[in-house]
């Protein structure tokens, strides 16, 4: 059913969207060019979902500041949409899609609304999931993804 892991697989490999620094999660290894191409190329319209685990309650207020856009555009036009996924004693987890790979945005846009990050998980790449993947592990991309 899978495909079989070989020697050259793991040669030559190139990581194109590095995780924020204390992040986990979704990594993307390529030696194929066109999903380089593709990863370069098209990073600005990529869409990525990192899941954000901060201390305590987030408040509509403190919600609005981090939908806030940091460069004054209009609002609704952000490049990041952040809203509550849940709420778990002292900890509340929040889902955020970002057009594009901003290292530190996420970082700062907390820091702003006075939240603390306790954990930072990328789940998403364009159409590509982590899914329920054991950290520290690794798949092929199957033949039905795409970027």
């Amino acid at each position: 059913m899978g495909q079989r892991l070989l020697k050259r697989h793991l040669i030559g490999l190139d990581s194109l969207v590095p995780l924020a620094w204390a992040a986990s999660g979704l990594v993307v290894f390529t030696q194929d060019w066109r999903v380089a191409r593709k990863l370069t190329e098209d990073a600005a319209l990529m869409e990525h979902e990192v899941m954000l685990d901060v201390a305590g309650d987030v408040s509509p207020e403190m919600l609005r500041r981090l939908n806030r856009t940091p460069d004054g555009a209009t609002p609704g036009r952000s490049s990041v949409k952040i809203s509550v996924n849940s709420n778990s004693e002292g900890t509340t987890r929040l889902r955020c899609a970002m057009k594009g790979d901003h290292p530190g945005l996420l970082a700062d846009l907390c820091d702003q609304a006075g939240l603390k990050i306790s954990g930072m998980k990328r789940i998403r790449i364009g159409r590509v999931m982590l899914g329920a993947m054991p950290a520290g592990q690794w798949r092929f991309l199957s033949q039905h993804e795409r970027f």
